[in-house]
């Protein structure tokens, strides 16, 4: 499963790095409803993980540690949700900061 989510960022850096290339406001809206849908497959996965999901050792009382396996999931999500909001911001033209570098 960690695997399927590292091959899914790398779509979606694929898709980012054709958007970056493109500049177009037809790529941007591509680009937008693919890492819509690449966000939405890792959500899914997050939730439905039916692996370990913490680790044999807790240091303190009430708090646990992920997994390696479930953390490579959990922040591949939260990473791709940042940029999701980041895309929605540069569509709508309130920010442009994900593709300021070209």
């Amino acid at each position: 499963m960690p695997f399927l989510v590292l091959l899914i960022d790398l779509f979606a850096a694929l898709i980012y790095f054709f958007q970056l290339n493109t500049q177009s406001h037809s790529a941007n809206f591509v680009g937008l409803i693919i890492q819509t849908l690449i966000t939405l497959i890792l959500l899914v996965i997050t939730f439905k993980y039916k692996g370990k999901r913490y680790a044999n050792t807790q240091p303190v009382f009430f708090m646990k540690y992920l997994s390696i396996r479930y953390a490579i999931i959990v922040i591949s999500t939260l990473i791709n949700l940042v940029v999701l909001f980041l895309y929605f911001l540069n569509f709508f033209g309130i920010n442009n900061v994900i593709f300021a570098g070209f």
